[in-house]
């Protein structure tokens, strides 16, 4: 089967590869859709582990469900891109997200992904797609369901006021989410000036700012009477935490959803004269899953206009340079392997 792999810091490379077999506890899905992460940026930038096939949000049809009873030849499919231990104190508290275990066995991540023909995974994983959810949809559940348990974490609540730090996929639809808890205002910073316009289009936030510009964390804290309750910080740079933490209310909460793989310094005292929440997200658990499929089956999420372009597998590496582009315009980009 054609497959894109990593071959080097910032280039990915076509080859021919097997294609993966059903066993006892795999079955093969046929992939229709797989969209391009944050984290497979992060992984691309690095060129490491070479020979990886990336690709962990994605649609599909089951070819072979192997051992796998509850599902048939056909079937339309999304998955979970973990295997949890089920063994660990984690998931002995179903706090299956953070099984110390979830990465051993992790497609697109630490196995054979998405940006293929073809990809297998555990049955367990795996969920059946609502017959009005198309394959675009489906390959976004799983960015949904991110910004579902970060909004979550942050326990968004009816007349919250809410700032979003950072216009890509997932602050969007931590936007989204914000608002469908009922959020009564929403703001969103960022330096990019094409997503910001974009942002605000979409309808979920009712106000844009410049991460540049100077005393915008004064400008903030005037507008919120004070701060924000409620801030997700989505980009991951030192610069953007320490905002998210500078324009945050008294009593109110920091969600960390972006990554940085660096030591991040902040303003504890900050932090202590408010009393301010920080809290780290991670994945997601099941019922959020299943909770984002019907959320989008119902209308209620609707992320299809989040997805700018559609392309094949060997237009990756143009569609990674594009994402990477801090001055680019793309918010997501799916691939069809066919």
């Amino acid at each position: 089967m054609k497959a894109v792999v990593i071959d080097s810091k910032n280039m990915l490379k076509m080859v021919d590869t097997d294609k993966p077999q059903a066993t006892d506890s795999k079955l093969v899905i046929k992939v229709e859709r797989a969209g391009i992460c944050g984290s497979d940026l992060h992984i691309w930038e690095n060129g490491t582990p070479a020979g990886l096939i990336m690709g962990h949000e994605f649609s599909g049809t089951i070819v072979e469900p192997g051992s796998a009873r509850q599902f048939q030849p056909g079937d339309r499919v999304t998955a979970i891109p973990g295997n949890p231990c089920m063994e660990c104190k984690n998931c002995k508290s179903q706090l299956l997200n953070l099984c110390v275990h979830n990465l051993d066995d992790a497609p697109g991540i630490t196995t054979p992904g998405a940006f293929a023909e073809y990809v297998a995974v555990s049955p367990v994983v795996v969920h059946k797609l609502p017959d009005n959810l198309s394959m675009d949809e489906g390959a976004m559940v799983e960015p949904s369901s991110v910004a579902l348990h970060s909004v979550r974490l942050g326990h968004v609540a009816p007349g919250d006021k809410v700032l979003i730090v950072g216009a890509g996929i997932i602050g969007l639809l931590c936007a989204a989410w914000a608002r469908i808890c009922g959020a009564s205002y929403i703001a969103l910073s960022e330096l990019n000036p094409v997503r910001r316009e974009k942002a605000l289009a979409y309808g979920d936030v009712d106000e844009v700012f410049d991460a540049a510009e100077p005393k915008l964390q004064k400008k903030l804290l005037g507008l919120t009477d004070g701060g924000f309750d409620k801030t997700f910080e989505c980009a991951g740079p030192a610069p953007a935490v320490q905002a998210a933490i500078g324009a945050t209310g008294y009593n109110g909460t920091v969600v960390l959803v972006g990554v940085n793989y660096s030591l991040v310094p902040i303003s504890t005292m900050r932090v202590n004269l408010r009393e301010i929440d920080i809290r780290g997200s991670y994945g997601f658990t099941a019922e959020e899953f299943q909770m984002s499929l019907d959320f989008m089956a119902r209308g209620v999420l609707k992320t299809k206009r989040f997805v700018d372009e559609m392309i094949g597998l060997d237009g990756l590496q143009t569609a990674f340079e594009k994402l990477h582009d801090p001055a680019g315009s793309s918010v997501k980009i799916l691939v069809k392997p066919y």
